[in-house]
């Protein structure tokens, strides 16, 4: 795996590709907001829509990503969330809006999932969800009102083994009810959001969240391939085989 900086005025500094060695792929990292979070950007073939691709975890900076999108000639089939917290979803309102007049009004809407037990954090109700996560964080819910835009409900409801173009679910409870791992087993490729990060993994102590369930879910994680690719909701990529060790 090859890591090339990225340079232009609308990146952020820590821009980076992936490329996934003998696939002449890449992958695309956007680091956004103010928590660092990972914004991937997933090109895959969708039949009828060339262009294609996933993003996972559009945690802020919409116009960041729009112009990525742009200059790599991608369009989102899907937008998906590892979870619901705002840091994971800030952007995705003024994503849509740009299928709705803006710079992608010429293309079909993209789908957006979410685990099925984190889907409070989306919909009518968004605000009540993120203003008990933030309380519990310790942080200022009057933050997150002047952060979100309203949110729309999931087209999705995701639950495990759902396959989302080349991506299955697998669901990863204890950062939150409703965590999610995407999974591509032909690229040996896996996006774990706040569960799984370089040498660690993800708080428990927020609503939904639990220690015994994210080791559950770790120890699941970890017992898969050893030479698959992580790639975290925050923080470096990493490799199953590299994290091995982790709850020892």
């Amino acid at each position: 795996m090859e890591v090339i900086r990225a340079s232009g005025k609308l990146l952020p500094t820590r821009c980076y590709f992936v490329y996934i060695a003998l696939m002449n792929e890449k992958i695309e990292n956007l680091v956004v907001g103010m928590i660092d979070t990972n914004c991937w950007i997933y090109p895959f073939q969708k039949e009828g829509q060339p262009g294609s691709c996933i993003i996972i975890d559009p945690g802020d900076n919409a116009p960041i990503i729009i112009s990525r999108l742009k200059e790599l000639d991608l369009v989102p089939a899907y937008i998906l969330l590892s979870h619901g917290h705002f840091d994971h979803l800030a952007a995705l309102p003024d994503l849509l809006e740009a299928f709705k007049g803006g710079v992608f009004s010429s293309h079909p809407m993209p789908k957006t999932g979410i685990h099925r037990l984190d889907s409070q954090y989306m919909g009518e109700k968004y605000q009540i969800a993120h203003r008990e996560s933030v309380i519990a964080g310790g942080g200022d819910p009057a933050y997150i009102e002047g952060l979100l835009k309203p949110l729309p409900a999931p087209d999705l409801l995701l639950e495990e083994a759902d396959m989302i173009g080349p991506l299955r679910v697998l669901h990863v409870p204890g950062h939150s009810a409703g965590s999610a791992a995407f999974y591509d087993e032909d690229r040996k490729i896996l996006f774990s959001g706040d569960t799984l990060f370089q040498g660690t993994w993800g708080r428990t102590d927020l609503p939904g969240g639990g220690e015994e369930e994210i080791f559950k879910s770790l120890r699941r994680l970890l017992a898969m391939e050893a030479d698959i690719t992580v790639f975290p909701g925050h923080g470096p990529a990493t490799s199953i085989e590299n994290e091995k060790g982790l709850l020892s």
